[in-house]
């Protein structure tokens, strides 16, 4: 089990690949509990459970449609079940690594007046955020055999689709 952590901490830090890490269905469901887990624990912050538990579902079929078409669009659908326990393992690693900072930020935010530390957990959320797109294209540049700035548009665009869907679904207000 360490050394399976150490793959997705190396993922994480971009020195290793999803091919790196085995092609079985245990290792898939157990990353897909992780990434539930991480998310519910996230997005608790601001829903009560039963919308926190529709957005992490809604995130986990959105990550693995998404990466089902693109995959099965190129004829790579022999690299599909590698590429989500790798975005779901590594996904997992970095929503935990960013609960402390959004909790700093939410305490924050229930003040009236924006403070320095506010600002700080605002920057290093911004710096987690691109560290989440650089490992997802990372992970989409081995998956796909191309390189790094593909990966990361490719990146880019999930983002942009996941945070427009879980907008309209769960914040419409905001529109």
């Amino acid at each position: 089990m360490g050394r399976l952590l150490q793959r997705y901490f190396d993922i994480c830090l971009l020195r290793a690949g999803p091919q790196d890490l085995p092609s079985s269905g245990f290792l898939l469901w157990l990353s897909g509990l992780g990434y539930f887990a991480a998310g519910m624990l996230m997005s608790l912050q601001n829903l009560d459970v039963a919308h926190a538990t529709l957005l992490v579902g809604q995130d986990i079929g959105l990550l693995a449609g998404l990466l089902f078409a693109l995959l099965w669009s190129r004829d790579m659908l022999v690299r599909y079940r590698q590429t989500l326990t790798a975005l779901l393992g590594t996904g997992a690693i970095l929503q935990i690594v960013a609960l402390p900072i959004l909790s700093w930020q939410q305490a924050g935010l229930a003040e009236d007046t924006i403070s320095s530390a506010l600002m700080f957990a605002s920057l290093l959320l911004w710096i987690w955020l691109l560290w989440d797109l650089m490992v997802i294209g990372h992970i989409l540049r081995h998956t796909l055999s191309t390189r790094l700035p593909i990966g990361v548009l490719l990146a880019l665009v999930y983002l942009f689709v996941s945070y427009s869907v879980t907008r309209i679904l769960f914040f419409p207000e905001t529109n």
